[in-house]
C-alpha cells in the first residue's frame, strides 16, 4: 500500500512574546527563541495539517498591525473630539477670565464657574483625553495629568470664594458663610488663583505633549 507523504515543519513566527501554537490532534514542543517563537512536532504533520497550522500563523501575524492601528485610531478619535474643548477652556481661563478678575466682574465670574459655565466644562475633556493615555491599566502618564487637574480645581475653589466675596468656612460647622472680604482682598485671591490655575494648565498641557507623536499638533500653554 502506498503511504501518503508525509511533512515536518518549523515555524518561527515574527511574534515577540506570543505563545506557540499546535494544530489539531498534534502535540507540539514549544523552542525558545530568542526574538521569535518556534514551534517543533515530534508527529509527522500531513498537508491538511500543515494547511490548518498555514491559517492560524496567517491570522496572528495579520492580528499585529491591526491591533496598532485600532489604538492609533482610539488616541485620534481622543484627540480630535476632547482636545479642541480643552483649548477652549484653556483661552476662556488666559484672556476672559483675566479680564474679568481685571474688571471685578465677579457675577460673570461666578457664572462660568457653576454647572454647565465655561470653566466648569473644561474638566469633562481634560479628564476624558487624560484618560485616553491609559489601557487596562491607568498609566503614570494619566495619573500624572489627573494630579493637575485636580490642581486646577483648588484654584477654582479659591476663585470662587473670591467671586462670592466671602472666606471659606466660618459659621456653625461651616454653614452661614466666612467673614466679607473687601475688594482689595477678592482680587489679590482671584489673582493667586489665576496663577495656581495657569500653573495647572500648563502642566497638564505640557505631559499630554509629551510622547504625542507626529500625528498629533501639540497643545500651547499659556504665555506667562
Amino acid at each position: 500500500a502506498s503511504r501518503k507523504p508525509m511533512l515536518y515543519v518549523s515555524l518561527a513566527l515574527l511574534l515577540p512574546g506570543s505563545a506557540a501554537f499546535s494544530a489539531p490532534g498534534l502535540v507540539g514542543k514549544p523552542v525558545e527563541p530568542r526574538a521569535s517563537v518556534s514551534c517543533r512536532f515530534d508527529q509527522p504533520l500531513s498537508r491538511r495539517d500543515f494547511g490548518a497550522l498555514s491559517a492560524s500563523a496567517g491570522l496572528l501575524l495579520l492580528s499585529q498591525p491591526a491591533l496598532a492601528e485600532s489604538t492609533l485610531v482610539t488616541r485620534q478619535q481622543s484627540y480630535t473630539r476632547y482636545v479642541p474643548r480643552v483649548e477652549r477652556g484653556r483661552d476662556y481661563w488666559a484672556n476672559g477670565l483675566r479680564k474679568q478678575i481685571d474688571n471685578s466682574d465677579w457675577k460673570g465670574i461666578l457664572a462660568a464657574i457653576e454647572k454647565k459655565g465655561t470653566i466648569d466644562r473644561i474638566f469633562g475633556p481634560m479628564e476624558l483625553w487624560s484618560s485616553s493615555f491609559s489601557g487596562k491599566t491607568i498609566t503614570a502618564k494619566t495619573l500624572a495629568m489627573n494630579e493637575a487637574i485636580d490642581d486646577l480645581r483648588d484654584a477654582v475653589l479659591d476663585l470662587k470664594s473670591a467671586a462670592l466675596g466671602k472666606e471659606a468656612g466660618g459659621g456653625f460647622f461651616g454653614f452661614g458663610g466666612g467673614k466679607s472680604m473687601d475688594e482689595g482682598k477678592r482680587k489679590q485671591i482671584a489673582n493667586k488663583a489665576y496663577q495656581n490655575g495657569v500653573d495647572a494648565i500648563n502642566k497638564y498641557i505640557t505631559l499630554g505633549n509629551d510622547g504625542l507623536g507626529l500625528n498629533f499638533t501639540p497643545l500651547d500653554t499659556i504665555d506667562q
